[in-house]
Formats: structure tokens, C-alpha cells, sequence
């Protein structure tokens, strides 16, 4: 009988290990900036194999603009018949090299049930980045890094700032970044207008990727002066308590004013369908009108448009061969997606380049 019950113990061991050996799971963290591009290539890679989604359609958005989403099915190119498991929690750039290289828990949506809302805990595989591990605090150790394309970041004014409010240049934003409000003819030329009527500056928080972009770029250094509309009137916040995330900062744009912020395309177009988009030193990243399908990326493409960061994917140099072959062929499905994405631009598309972030750009 003892025989019998050992035997057992070991078949019903050897079950589990065989099942928890048929499932692969990914955790993702990083960048907000491109999910648009990275929900459509993940989908792209279980393609018809795709067994489930939670949320089942992200914010009622085609191109996917939950911050946390989980997948569940299989990817025969890459893993046969095993169960795949992708996490995702997009939390912005430098929380997730900072994720990587501090080893930290990261909550994720628990499973693939569309609704459930139960979360887990788990260290992040691989972070989305737009910026180098070098523009952030999180230096070593030193991640492997894989560039795909291109994301401009853009200054956004809010729906009731005044018409005359269509360019900002890096002299104004090194001033209205220390200074948390300035007069709206400082932006517009216009003296006959209300010196206390102001134009606020609404930032994110440090752990943004477009922050450290726009900062860059623009020479800014130091802490910025930010507010916050809420009951009522305009509080200012010193960093680093800018915003968490970019939604409050949409909502904030579509609804108060007058105010600047800098968001990326994928969110900049939630603002009045993109039309608040401003000129940076008398050049918009696009040429034509803005548009939410295509757009014409030529000034980023050829250099004119400078504040733009690299789309990285970046992951520990100890990675499992199965972590390695899903980056690898995520990487090749997003270059796929941003052949025609409206937001980022196709790195093998770029005739320009840059080895820092903010720093000289060359042919």
C-alpha cells in the first residue's frame, strides 16, 4: 500500500511539473507611449490561436488603450502547442527599466477572463522604453537593448486656449517648466490680453518616458512647477508629483484652460481629435493635417522635428531562450505594425539618427 501511495505521489508530481511545463508566460512592462502598437503585434502573433483577452476589447479601443492587459492561447511558430500566457502592464518608460534592473514585483491582470479584475505580482521579463536606460536613474545593471522604430512627442494645448496659441519653442518651455503658469501673450504675442489670465503647464510624473524626452530636448533641467485643476481652481505640484499617468491629462486638456502639456500621438489625438496639436520651434512632427489612421512623418523622417525618442524593448542579459524568442519575434511583428501605425514611425524608415536622448541628430 505504501509502495502504491508513493507511486502515486510521483505520478501526480510529475502531472504538475508536465503542466506547468505546457504553459509560457511573458510579463511585460514599460513605456506607455507605443501600446497602441504593441497590443496590435501581440494579438498579431497568436493570431488566429488567440483563446482569450482581459479586458476583451481595451476601453472600447480597436488599437488597445488599457495600461493592463492579459493574453491567453497559443503561438505555434514559437512554442508549438504550449499555452502562452502575456502580461502586460504599461506603466510608463522608466518604471519599467527600472523594474528590470531593481528586480521589482509588478501587478499584473491575473488571467485572460475578460472582466476579472483579480491581479498578480510578478517580476517583469522584458520593459518597453522610449528613452535609453542611460536617461534614466536605473543604470545598471546594464540591459540588453533592442531599438524598432521612432515615437515624437508632441505639446498639447487645452480645447479653451485662445486660437492665437499655435507654436511653443524650447525658450518657453525651459520657462513655463520652472515657472508652473505664465501670460498668455508670452505664447501668443498678444498684449491686449488679461496679464492674470494664464497659461498652466500640466506635466507627468518621472516615471514617463515623454517627460524625460521633452526635457531633454528642450534643455530643461530641474524640477518643474506643475498643476492640477481640481475643485475648481488650479493647485500647483511640485515635481516629482506630476501626474501618474496620461489620462488625467487628456481629461484635464479636454476640460480646463488654459493649459499645456506634452503627451505622444496615441493620446494626443483623445485631445479635441488632435487639432490642439502645437507646432515645437515652428515644425510639427507630420506634414499635412493630423490625422488618426496615417500620417506623413517626414519632418521626423528627415530630421527637422527633433523631439522624438527610439522605441526600445530592453530585457535582463540572464533572459530564458524563451523570453529572447518572444522578444525577437515581437520585435519583428511591431516593425509590421508600424508600417502603417499613426503614431510611431518604422525605425528602418528613419534617415536620421542619435545616440542620446535630446542629443544632436545626424544623417
Amino acid at each position: 500500500m505504501k509502495m502504491k501511495t508513493f507511486a502515486l505521489t510521483l505520478l501526480a508530481g510529475s502531472l504538475l511539473a508536465t503542466a506547468a511545463q505546457a504553459q509560457v508566460n511573458i510579463y511585460i512592462s514599460g513605456a506607455v507611449a507605443f501600446r497602441d502598437s504593441a497590443y496590435k503585434a501581440v494579438r498579431n502573433l497568436y493570431g488566429a490561436n488567440l483563446a482569450n483577452q482581459n479586458p476583451a476589447d481595451p476601453a472600447g479601443s480597436p488599437v488597445g488603450s488599457a495600461l493592463k492587459v492579459t493574453w491567453t492561447g497559443t503561438i505555434p511558430s514559437l512554442f508549438g502547442g504550449q499555452t502562452v500566457n502575456v502580461f502586460a502592464f504599461y506603466n510608463g518608460a522608466v518604471a519599467g527599466v527600472q523594474n528590470l534592473t531593481q528586480n521589482q514585483l509588478v501587478s499584473f491582470l491575473a488571467n485572460a477572463t475578460p472582466g476579472d479584475t483579480n491581479l498578480v505580482n510578478v517580476q517583469a521579463d522584458l520593459a518597453f522604453s522610449s528613452v535609453y536606460q542611460n536617461s534614466t536613474s536605473f543604470t545598471t545593471p546594464t540591459l540588453a537593448d533592442a531599438k524598432f522604430g521612432v515615437t515624437p512627442v508632441v505639446w498639447v494645448k487645452s480645447v479653451n486656449s485662445p486660437a492665437g496659441l499655435t507654436n511653443i519653442t524650447t525658450q518657453q518651455i525651459k520657462t513655463l517648466a520652472a515657472n508652473g503658469a505664465l501670460p498668455i501673450s508670452y505664447f501668443t504675442g498678444d498684449t491686449s490680453t488679461n496679464g492674470t489670465n494664464l497659461v498652466h503647464f500640466i506635466s507627468r510624473d518621472p516615471t514617463a518616458g515623454q517627460r524625460v524626452i521633452a526635457f531633454k530636448d528642450s534643455g530643461f533641467t530641474g524640477n518643474p512647477l506643475s498643476y492640477v485643476y481640481t475643485n475648481g481652481a488650479w493647485s500647483s505640484t511640485v515635481s516629482p508629483n506630476g501626474l501618474s499617468s496620461t489620462g488625467p491629462i487628456v481629461t484635464q486638456l479636454n476640460s480646463f484652460g488654459p493649459a499645456i502639456s506634452y503627451l505622444t500621438l496615441v493620446d494626443a489625438i483623445s485631445v479635441n481629435g488632435g487639432a490642439n496639436i502645437l507646432s515645437y520651434n515652428g515644425t510639427l512632427p507630420f506634414a499635412g493635417p493630423f490625422s488618426g489612421t496615417s500620417n506623413n512623418f517626414t519632418p521626423v523622417i528627415t530630421g527637422e522635428y527633433s523631439q522624438w525618442g527610439y522605441e526600445h524593448i530592453l530585457n535582463r542579459t540572464t533572459a530564458s531562450a524563451n523570453i529572447v524568442s518572444f522578444r525577437n519575434a515581437l520585435i519583428t511583428e511591431i516593425g509590421n505594425v508600424l508600417t502603417t501605425s499613426f503614431s510611431s514611425v518604422k525605425l528602418n524608415q528613419v534617415l536620421v539618427t542619435r545616440n542620446a536622448d535630446g542629443g544632436p541628430i545626424s544623417p
